[in-house]
């Protein structure tokens, strides 16, 4: 119990999200919707039919796989993005945050090898890190995660978390091609895909192309939500895929909650019935795309030279690369006394390999490049989905004043001490564009 306790440690998110509320703090922290896009009428006309059409079915227990019409609408729903599936390899969750711990507790055991993105969602690292893997960060380019490194961290991997369109935190997508290659990989080992896929409606030009698992990738699972497409409220998502896992999948949930509220599920079909993913998109990438525009132009005009960023075609983030050698901790901790609040990148970045010495051992695969495996410390995360135009402009001057009062001197401690690496990382930011 105490070494599940450890492995817990405190949650970045509590830290730096628990003043978000006030009124005086901006938040580019957070991945919040927009409260204001909430369909809230739409909401209590369909609760008041379904406790009016199945009002015992909507208040009593049900299958804990989850209401069959919803598995189905689920089914059709992937079938539209390449996945074929039938309605019984699809288990409905609360949150797809369940669906990555379910595969957690079935899939890994401590010191189990866990290959992620570098870098990953905050989430699945929390969800993942109470059965003690050993967490394995994968280098990426703009096309996504590179093939070599990949091949190379497959032999005895037990599972690969990936994002395949719009990643939480870095806004990137893995490129068709590239998606190819990593499935060809896969699919020759005995590693399982775990593809998350929160993101991939809220496109902004065009739809985006399938992930891995359209791409014949059949050892592994989505992972999807209807938090983003809708509304977080429901707390419901799902987690689809091969057979057998997810039948170990099934019990472990009923272990944990039995199943998810019947209500929140009768009530979620009456929506999606009624068209309202439909109605409610198109609204939602047209305010996104708006927000990420003013991020991207505030960038411009505030940060200064030596400073990166991505440029996402869809999604809720934008990765922020700060110039050397500051540190994005004492700059989120200098625009936190400002009323600006944002989340240092070091919460999503495990490293190359789980390797506490980094390196200083001299006997590892990263002593020649310590600096390359050790997180990035001078990376933010920007969520853009829930301030408006004006909240952003304020915050990203507050944050650039930072950053240039840092590079000059004049803006406190910004800067910690770092080990000298063995020879400079090789290449520079991916995906990115330079102020």
């Amino acid at each position: 119990m105490a070494r599940r306790a450890a492995l817990l440690g405190p949650s970045p998110l509590d830290e730096l999200l628990g003043p978000a509320g006030r009124g005086e703090m901006i938040s580019l922290a957070g991945g919040l919707p927009d409260a204001a896009t909430f369909p809230v009428q739409a909401v209590a006309e369909a609760a008041r039919r379904v406790l009016s059409r199945q009002p015992r079915a909507a208040l009593q227990y049900g299958p804990g796989e989850g209401l069959g019409p919803l598995r189905e609408w689920v089914a059709e729903y992937l079938r539209g993005h390449g996945i074929e599936l039938p309605p019984g390899q699809v288990l409905i969750t609360s949150g797809s945050q369940q669906a990555l711990d379910l595969l957690g507790k079935v899939l890994l055991d401590p010191a189990s090898p866990l290959l992620v993105q570098r870098p990953t969602y905050l989430g699945a690292l929390q969800a993942f890190r109470p059965f003690a893997p050993r967490m394995v960060g994968l280098p990426e380019d703009d096309l996504g995660p590179e093939p070599e490194a990949f091949a190379a961290a497959l032999a005895g991997a037990r599972m690969a978390y990936l994002q395949p369109r719009f990643a939480n935190p870095s806004g990137r997508s893995i490129a068709p091609a590239r998606a190819e290659q990593l499935g060809r990989l896969l699919a020759r080992s005995e590693c399982w895909l775990v593809e998350d896929d929160p993101y991939c409606e809220l496109w902004f030009d065009e739809a985006p192309p399938p992930g891995l698992l359209a791409r014949g990738g059949a050892h592994g699972v989505h992972v999807g939500t209807f938090s983003k497409m809708l509304f977080p409220g429901l707390r419901l998502g799902w987690v689809a895929g091969h057979a057998g896992l997810l039948r170990k999948l099934t019990q472990a949930k009923q272990a944990a909650d039995l199943q998810s509220s019947s209500l929140d599920q009768w009530l979620l079909l009456e929506l999606l019935r009624d068209g309202l993913p439909q109605r409610m998109l198109p609204r939602l990438r047209i305010v996104y795309r708006e927000r990420r525009d003013a991020m991207l132009e505030a960038l411009s005009r505030h940060m200064p030279a030596g400073t990166f960023w991505s440029r996402p075609r869809g999604g809720m983030f934008i990765w922020l690369t700060l110039p050397q050698p500051l540190d994005a901790r004492d700059i989120a901790a200098a625009a936190r006394r400002q009323g600006v609040l944002v989340l240092p990148g070091l919460a999503f970045d495990v490293g190359a390999g789980g390797c506490d010495s980094f390196g200083a051992c001299c006997d590892c695969r990263f002593a020649c490049d310590p600096e390359a495996a050790e997180p990035a410390r001078n990376t933010l995360r920007l969520a853009y989905a829930g301030a408006d135009r004006a909240s952003i402009e304020r915050a990203v001057s507050v944050l650039g004043g930072i950053v240039r009062g840092a590079l000059h001197g004049d803006a406190g401690p910004c800067t910690r001490p770092r080990r000298a690496a063995a020879q400079a990382p090789a290449g520079g930011p991916v995906d990115v564009s330079h102020a």
